[in-house]
């Protein structure tokens, strides 16, 4: 006998199955879409910025050529265009840029100038266009700071040098490399940059006087046929230059002072001459005291502070005064007060020794450095010849910390300097083993400005 077996018949809904799957996938396609266009339109996005900074950053440095604003701006917005083209292609993960203003707004009260760039790009979706979203749209905004720039040229103009005429003269190659590599760099005519330049030897010269009004900017024709004009002859009254040149920086009024002030000394030998008011024999002297002029222990010769060759007389000075120049042009100050590194020999009033005067003229100019850098001033400096690694002097016992290199870095505050202060501005010093370096220290350092102005 068999026993019957029931079976059962279950039907199986397939087709509902298919369709629950389907309506399954759409929230996970539109979540996969999302994850790989929203990583596109990221990498959009990360391009848009860099381009635009790019643009901002190149519009800026673009306002140093124009001889107006209007005309600055111009270039400013030709260039930002060309750099974000090229920094953003059209087609970029299919997206499609669309560059919007480039504006550069001038502040003179300020010193400055603010550059900024706008810019969208419209990027296609993929997998999104599921959920509705056919489109990503990304914007981007960048903006620069340039700094204007008040900048003084101190430039020794010595007899070590050479005869202009000579063959072995450095001259001609020292003037071409601060018309060319320094000069050159930035930006004249009304509203631009402003440079003066100063002059020395023995005593200094305001050879071209900085512009002191809110019209700002320098005659580039002027200031290269006043450092055309240079001659040389003379001791090194360095102090008297930086001197010179600070007190015509601080003569532009606050009001309309530049963001960025900057100083650059060139020199290839330390510093031998003192400014004060000396007590001669016939009456004062208001001028620089040579340590070198005699092989004996007494040095005698003033030149005037205002003339580089202008010799007040040969005087019997017995002693240094207890004053010197003040570097503000104001008053007097101790000489004591220059003594920050070099003691000098015996007390106030000091013995007029070769080695007293050269250490106070190595002090002098230490301290108005240190003056200038105290003011937000950055000094830079560039040293040319060998013997600026060697002591120049045999008189006074000095070691490689009065090297004419090591005394310039000390100027610069350089990071490498032995006597660095944090916290003032760190400035270059560029060594120029022969004339030939000149253009390339030059250049560097009106980089390293036009850097720092961003």
């Amino acid at each position: 006998m068999r026993t019957a077996r029931l079976r059962r018949s279950f039907s199986r809904p397939k087709g509902g199955i298919l369709i629950l799957a389907a309506l399954m996938l759409i929230p996970l396609i539109g979540a996969v879409g999302l994850a790989v266009d929203s990583g596109r339109g990221y990498g959009v996005k990360a391009k848009l910025n860099a381009a635009v900074d790019a643009a901002s950053i190149a519009a800026a440095r673009a306002l140093v050529e124009g001889a107006d604003d209007a005309a600055r701006i111009a270039n400013a917005r030709a260039t930002g265009t060309r750099f974000f083209n090229a920094n953003f292609p059209n087609g970029y993960f299919g997206a499609t840029p669309q560059l919007g203003a480039i504006d550069a707004v001038h502040d003179p009260a300020n010193g400055r100038w603010t550059v900024t760039v706008n810019a969208t790009a419209d990027m296609p979706t993929t997998f999104m266009r599921v959920l509705g979203r056919n489109q990503l749209d990304v914007s981007a905004v960048g903006q620069t700071i340039r700094r204007d720039l008040d900048a003084m040229l101190i430039l020794d103009t010595s007899g070590s040098l050479g005869p202009p005429t000579s063959s072995s003269s450095t001259f001609p190659t020292l003037k071409s490399a601060a018309i060319n590599g320094f000069v050159g760099k930035f930006n004249p005519g009304a509203g631009g940059d402003r440079v003066g330049l100063v002059s020395f030897s023995s005593g200094a010269v305001l050879d071209q006087a900085i512009d002191k009004t809110s019209t700002r900017g320098f005659n580039k024709a002027t200031m290269t046929s006043r450092i055309n004009a240079l001659t040389v002859g003379g001791a090194t009254a360095t102090a008297e230059g930086m001197r010179k040149a600070l007190n015509d920086l601080n003569a532009v009024p606050a009001g309309v002072r530049s963001g960025l002030r900057v100083m650059l000394l060139f020199s290839d030998g330390a510093p031998n001459m003192v400014g004060a008011n000396f007590q001669p024999y016939g009456g004062p002297a208001l001028g620089d005291l040579y340590s070198e002029t005699d092989s004996g222990a007494a040095p005698r010769r003033v030149w005037r502070n205002d003339s580089r060759d202008s010799l007040v007389g040969e005087f019997t000075i017995t002693r240094l005064p207890a004053t010197g120049l003040d570097i503000t042009g104001v008053g007097a100050v101790p000489l004591a007060s220059y003594n920050a590194r070099r003691s000098l020999g015996g007390a106030a009033p000091y013995s007029n020794t070769r080695c007293n005067v050269n250490k106070a003229a190595r002090n002098m100019v230490e301290n108005v450095a240190n003056t200038a850098r105290s003011q937000g001033v950055f000094v830079y400096t560039i040293g040319l010849g060998a013997r600026l690694n060697s002591l120049e002097v045999d008189f006074c016992g000095y070691g490689a910390s009065e090297y004419g290199s090591a005394l310039l870095k000390r100027l610069a505050n350089t990071t490498d300097s032995d006597s660095r202060n944090a916290s003032q501005p760190t400035g270059l010093y560029c060594f120029a083993a022969t004339a030939a370096d000149l253009d390339r220290c030059f250049s560097s350092i009106a980089s390293e400005i036009l850097r720092l102005a961003m």
